[in-house]
């Protein structure tokens, strides 16, 4: 049938096609390679448009603080409050499309800390910081990745807002310099203080605010608005005594105070962490907590020391000589220090030496901390004699244990006195005395074993009868029913009494708890109970204890749990007469488990669980396979920490470790002999290194290797802080060409030997040669060299057909010429000039933070000269046909080709190589071997 008229319109109309037409994912695909520009011009085409501009335009947000010597970066524009301002003040919300957040600084220097010093938190534009990013956070649900590259303070409710982002799985932060300026919230006044009539509200006195954070607006105050009131009752009657603050109250120091909220405790399942700078050990405790919540998902980890904690642990520098003393300090004053303490002991050199060892004790055992594999047990300051006493009194006070021998003790004494009288006590009573008082502590020290044994019962679960170890069900009946006659004659009988010196007379209950049967079943947790090991006969547990109660028998709590284990929904009753109807349940769905044992885990699945429990679970995984294998990390950084190589191998699964970087952490050479064992054992994965302790047992290990892509090592100079405590390297360039270089350079892609205290490193004629023959896939080099090497490297840099960084850090000359430097690279780079075929983009010559790039010539002016020839062409072809006259046509003057000469002249001063100089390491992006902390050798 053929079409009618009305539906010819509707057949056109379906044959157009738009670009809204297209699958989401093609239109974002599509949107990813418009510019920055087109984003915005495409945002203000429409609402649908702005959605998908606005997904590529905030999805990062990157923020650099320039040095303050860069004029590069002289911007009218405030990239950080206007991007603030543009997630909280918005009507769309933006946020909610940001993946990326990171603060960074372009060095790692000291310009750094000043670039970023009008951010810090103890400055108002620090908090209002602090506010603003909150606010954003607030609505960045979907945030993956948060980098706090600057070492200021993040608040309470930051830290707060970033544990509720699930997506959350990258985190980088720099702590800051000194303590935390977070205070707790000060206490509500006192009723006993306050009148019954409220005064007026003009009587509140100001209380400046401060840095301390209020959990809940107080009443505003009047005259004042800025500032919070405690007010005080006007009255003529003089003011209640407030209570004198205890004598530990008075010393003020900032301590972790006990409800203190989390900060990287609250963090979880993260897949990549870095806490650098740590300024203090009390937040150790916070990366452990952290690391174990992340034990199942964590592949990167980086931490560092700030250079000030870790100079605490190095020996103070030599006093000096009291003859170089300026002698206007003979007449310094000096301040007296506080009573009882002695000005020397501050300034003297032992006292010194002596707590900088004490703090290297401490950082070594920061690591094995943070992966709990060894205990630590927290060293308390040395009382005074009075401070002891007062301390023993207050135990002995708090003890309920200790006061019943002390009362025990004065009871016997008085008897003894009052039978034979004062004086008459002897040497055999004294005697006895001492028995009744070592009978009391033993007695006391029993019962509270029996209540920390039951304590630790009531955590883990309800406690078990030892009726489950009967085979058949009327043996269980009767243990089950002795155990509660036993019981129930013990705990509930008021006239049971003990003696002192006898044995109680009923039977003790507590043999009978520890002999558990491996057939006894917890219905609180169905799950990890039930689990039945291929070993066991299954065939040998009762049945009796999955049968229901008959009404009769009533249960009987011991030591406040039931003896039938009730499910987590109900509570414990100790007055309770009544089984309760979901004991019975569970008493029947563990009856219809099966007991073979391939089958207990379908039916252990059919059971529904609730979310706690699978956390739970989980968690016990993660767990065990911590324990028994380590973190399974990918790649491991560590700066200024101290590393051991028994911490290394129990916290660290070594079959999952890729890259490892250790930068002044101590002697290194037990390390690598230790890894050196395990990849003789099985081929270890590592393929990039980062160190700056090179010894032989390292060159010995790295010579194992099947392959290694990335090799930086590092000797600092020799007097650099803060010190390491490894000891200098005796390596020459020779052994680690041998060794090294011989075996890995095919497959090497980035390399460094960065020596800055001598030149037994400097790459000598035969490393040049082996590096520029068989490094095929090298990218980036770094390294230093003589004067002939640069030669050789002249002559066979065409075998490098993959590099793009070279890095000449020291050149060895005897001429320290400007123009030997200067010329030296201009030659290098004609030489490159004659081999079209190599990527070489970035050349650094003994410069410190400077890099030219090499910009080679194109096709563009060929295009240019093409361009212009068709239209001078076309301009004679039309110029020869405007008009039919016997006289030549001129071209308008307009048109006169009179710059031949100088594109002849362009032409023959155009060269194959252009340079682009003064350009910063930062602002290379793609090459590592620039980047800051490969360049200054930190974290």
């Amino acid at each position: 049938m053929a079409p009618t008229g009305e539906n010819e319109p509707l057949v056109a109309s379906k044959t157009i096609f738009r670009f809204t037409d297209l699958p989401r994912e093609v239109q974002k695909d599509i949107v990813s390679h418009c510019s920055q520009g087109d984003l915005i011009c495409l945002s203000l085409v429409s609402k649908y448009f702005r959605e998908l501009a606005a997904t590529q335009l905030y999805r990062n947000f990157h923020i650099v603080f320039p040095d303050e010597d860069d004029s590069a970066f002289d911007s009218p524009i405030d990239g950080l409050a206007g991007g603030l301002d543009t997630f909280v003040t918005s009507d769309y919300n933006y946020a909610k499309h940001l993946r990326d957040l990171s603060l960074d600084t372009l060095s790692a220097s000291d310009k750094a800390e000043a670039a970023y010093k009008p951010y810090l938190y103890t400055t108002s534009c620090g908090k209002f910081m602090n506010t603003l990013l909150l606010m954003t956070l607030r609505k960045a649900k979907s945030l993956e990745s948060f980098r706090w590259n600057i070492r200021v303070e993040l608040s309470r409710p930051v830290f707060k807002i970033l544990h509720e982002i699930s997506t959350l799985t990258n985190l980088h932060l720099r702590l800051q310099a000194g303590p935390s300026l977070y205070e707790a919230p000060p206490p509500l006044p006192s009723t006993s203080t306050v009148l019954s009539v409220n005064p007026p509200m003009s009587l509140w006195h100001p209380h400046v605010l401060g840095t301390i954070t209020y959990t809940a607006p107080p009443p505003a105050p009047f005259g004042n608005s800025a500032s919070l009131a405690y007010y005080m009752p006007s009255s003529s009657m003089p003011p209640h005594p407030v209570p004198k603050p205890s004598s530990k109250a008075k010393v003020h120091r900032k301590a972790p105070l006990p409800n203190e909220p989390p900060t990287l405790s609250g963090f979880k399942k993260l897949k990549s962490l870095s806490v650098l700078d740590i300024d203090s050990l009390d937040v150790i405790s916070e990366i452990k907590t952290c690391v174990k919540n992340s034990t199942g998902t964590l592949s990167k980890l980086k931490l560092s020391f700030s250079e000030s904690l870790a100079m605490q642990a190095r020996k103070p520098p030599p006093d000096l000589d009291p003859e170089d003393s300026d002698p206007d300090d003979e007449f310094e004053v000096i301040p007296a220090g506080p009573p009882g303490m002695s000005y020397h002991d501050d300034v003297s050199g032992p006292a010194k030496v002596f707590r900088a060892q004490e703090e290297r004790k401490m950082q070594e055992a920061v690591l094995g901390r943070i992966f709990d594999v060894e205990p630590y047990v927290a060293k308390k300051p040395q009382k005074k004699p009075r401070e002891k006493e007062k301390d023993s009194k207050d135990e002995a006070s708090q003890s309920p244990g200790r006061d019943f021998i002390n009362a025990i003790k004065a009871i016997s004494t008085k008897l003894m006195k009052e039978v034979y009288g004062p004086n008459d006590v002897s040497v055999s009573h004294q005697e006895v005395l001492d028995t009744i008082e070592a009978a009391a502590r033993k007695y006391v020290a029993s019962e509270e074993s029996k209540s920390r044994d039951n304590k630790q019962k009531d955590k883990t679960g309800g406690t078990t009868s030892a009726a489950a170890s009967a085979t058949g069900p009327s043996t269980s009946q009767v243990t089950l029913g002795t155990t509660v006659a036993e019981v129930s004659a013990v705990t509930v009988d008021p006239s049971t009494s003990v003696s002192l010196f006898g044995q109680p007379t009923a039977p003790k209950t507590k043999e009978t708890q520890k002999d558990v049967s491996p057939d006894d079943i917890n219905i609180e947790e169905p799950e990890e109970q039930l689990v039945i090991e291929p070993q066991e006969d299954p065939a040998e547990e009762p049945s009796s204890l999955f049968a229901e109660p008959s009404s009769s028998k009533k249960p009987v709590l011991m030591n406040g749990n039931s003896i039938f284990d009730l499910p987590p929904k109900a509570e414990a009753d100790p007055k309770a007469e009544k089984v309760p109807e979901n004991v019975t349940t569970g008493f029947s769905r563990v009856a219809e488990t099966p007991r073979h044992p391939e089958n207990i885990n379908e039916h252990l699945q059919s059971l529904s669980l609730d979310s706690a429990a699978k956390e739970s679970h989980t968690s016990q995984l993660s767990d065990y396979l911590r324990q028994t294998r380590g973190l399974a990390l990918r790649s491991l950084n560590i700066y200024l920490i101290p590393v051991k190589a028994s911490i290394l191998s129990r916290a660290i699964d070594l079959r999952a470790l890729k890259r490892l970087t250790l930068l002044n952490v101590g002697p290194q050479a037990p390390i690598w002999a230790h890894l050196q064992k395990e990849n003789k054992e099985s081929p270890l994965p590592l393929r990039k290194i980062f160190t700056d302790n090179v010894s032989m047992p390292f060159l010995t290990f790295v010579s194992q290797l099947e392959e290694l892509h990335e090799l930086f090592i590092l000797e600092r100079e020799t007097k650099h802080k803060p010190e390491s405590f490894a000891p200098k390297t005796a390596v020459t360039i020779d052994q680690i060409r041998r060794l090294v270089l011989n075996k890995h350079m095919p497959a090497l892609k980035r390399l460094m030997i960065k020596n800055m205290s001598d030149t037994s490193w400097d790459v000598n004629e035969k490393a040049v040669m082996l590096i520029c023959k068989r490094g095929k896939q090298l990218q980036e080099l770094a390294c230093s060299m003589g004067i002939r090497s640069i030669h050789t490297l002249m002559q066979q840099i065409p075998g490098l057909v993959s590099l793009r960084a070279l890095h000449i850090v020291r050149i060895r000359n005897d001429d320290t010429c400007v123009w030997v430097m200067r010329e030296t690279k201009r030659f290098l780079i004609d030489n490159v000039s004659h081999h079209p075929d190599m990527k070489l983009e970035w050349v650094s010559i003994d410069e410190e933070d400077r890099v030219e790039r090499l910009v080679r010539s194109s096709d563009i002016p060929k295009k240019k000269k093409e361009k212009k020839q068709k239209s001078k062409g076309k301009q004679k072809a039309t110029a020869g046909t405007t008009a039919n006259t016997p006289f030549p046509v001129l071209p308008p003057p307009d048109t006169w080709d009179i710059s031949s000469d100088s594109e002849e002249d362009e032409d023959l001063h155009h060269t194959k190589i252009e340079t682009m100089g003064d350009i910063h390491f930062y602002d290379v992006w793609s090459i590592r071997i620039f980047n800051k902390e490969v360049v200054y050798g930190r974290l």
